[in-house]
């Protein structure tokens, strides 16, 4: 064999060794289309996407041969963060497949440059590729949270504060931009505020009078302190004229009695009748914000009881204590209840006290002593008085005097 022929075969050989896992792959599938947001897109095709939008896509191939741990694979050439890939999957002859990849198109691509979308159904030997051009271009208005942070958890009555970021995505100016946060309470409707954000300066502007094309913005919730303990959805928007973009929060409502604590000290008394039995009512408030309570009674008939002060404030992190009094005029057990409520009568707590009335007071007792000992002293002084007024007064000397 002369030097030109084995030339020959070694470039045949090489060639064979680089295209045969090419024509092996390409032996299993053909690519059909590959659809992206429901346009069907062919080989080599050039099509424009917008900055931050997702790619939505649809790959559907044809499989021409049975085939072992396939794959799909989509990706932007030259962008390494901008790829998608299916779980390993087996095909069948002439079976058509339908396999859904998603890339997100970041806001801060490249505006003048091209991009290739590869498109790939591959397996341990190769694949055959679907390739088609893409040029990426900005909205015109578009607006976008950064930002959204709120409190997981909260109780009821209290405020519920959302705290969010609002970038203008768009090439235009976003002119009376708002943002609103609502929650939805059953039984009591929509809750909802909203805030205005001023204008936003567009992301490419040169030279614009308006200077950020992002802003800071803060709602308060006011949460009804009726509102049902669960998980409530807050739907946060920012809108204007031209755009609107929408977030949502899970937050978790608690009872807000859970801020509120009741000590009773004490709770039973022993007192006579006639006489005063004094309790007392602290009540802590652990919340963020001043509480006002009425404190209102239910005692056994015979029972009197009454408040040094029947509203009571107590601010943020503290506690007061209302002095109570119960009375009654006769001996007996009686049973009374204080409730808390809210500013909004909804009932905070309640708390259960026993008065034990005996007989009548030491007081009483020592009163009718005191009653019979000076009636006694007054007739003992009236039987000397009489007697003194009756008493005959001593004769005088009869004789007299003698001289002699």
């Amino acid at each position: 064999m002369n030097t030109k022929n084995f030339v020959g075969l070694f470039v045949i050989a090489i060639a064979m060794l680089f295209v045969a896992p090419f024509v092996s792959a390409q032996s299993f599938a053909t690519v059909s289309y590959v659809e992206i947001d429901s346009v069907p897109l062919i080989q080599g095709q050039r099509f424009a996407v917008d900055a931050g939008q997702s790619l939505e896509m649809d790959v559907v191939f044809n499989a021409i041969a049975n085939a072992n741990d396939v794959r799909v694979r989509a990706r932007v050439l030259g962008e390494p963060s901008l790829s998608d890939t299916t779980s390993r999957f087996d095909v069948i002859a002439g079976g058509t497949y339908s396999k859904r990849l998603s890339i997100d198109v970041p806001y801060d691509i490249d505006l003048n440059e091209d991009f290739i979308l590869e498109v790939k159904v591959e397996n341990q030997l190769g694949g055959t590729t679907f390739t088609a051009v893409f040029v990426v271009q900005r909205e015109s208005y578009a607006l976008e949270f950064l930002s959204v942070e709120s409190p997981s958890r909260i109780s009821a009555g209290e405020v519920l504060p959302v705290e969010v970021v609002v970038k203008n995505r768009g090439r235009y100016v976003a002119r009376d931009t708002f943002v609103i946060a609502s929650i939805d309470i059953p039984g009591y409707g929509t809750v909802s505020k909203r805030v205005f954000l001023e204008d936003l300066a567009a992301n490419e502007s040169v030279n614009n009078e308006i200077e950020d094309d992002s802003i800071e913005g803060r709602i308060l919730l006011a949460i009804p302190s009726s509102a049902a303990p669960g998980l409530y959805t807050v739907e946060v928007k920012a809108y204007n004229s031209d755009s609107e973009t929408v977030s949502v929060r899970r937050v978790e409502i608690v009872s807000g009695n859970s801020n509120s604590a009741m000590i009773a000290s004490p709770s039973s008394r022993t007192f006579s009748a006639g006489s005063e039995g004094l309790y007392s009512l602290t009540i802590v408030n652990s919340g963020n914000r001043i509480l006002v309570y009425n404190l209102v009674t239910e005692s056994d008939n015979g029972l009197t009881v009454d408040f040094d002060d029947s509203v009571v404030v107590v601010p943020a992190g503290s506690s007061k204590t209302v002095d109570m009094t119960a009375m009654a005029a006769r001996e007996g057990s009686y049973n009374f209840k204080v409730t808390v409520l809210d500013s909004e009568n909804n009932v905070v707590g309640e708390k259960s006290f026993v008065a034990n009335v005996e007989g009548r007071s030491v007081g009483g007792n020592a009163a009718v002593v005191l009653t019979i000992i000076l009636a006694i002293v007054f007739v003992v002084l009236l039987v000397v008085l009489i007697v003194l007024l009756t008493r005959k007064p001593a004769k005088a000397n009869e004789s007299g005097e003698s001289y002699y």
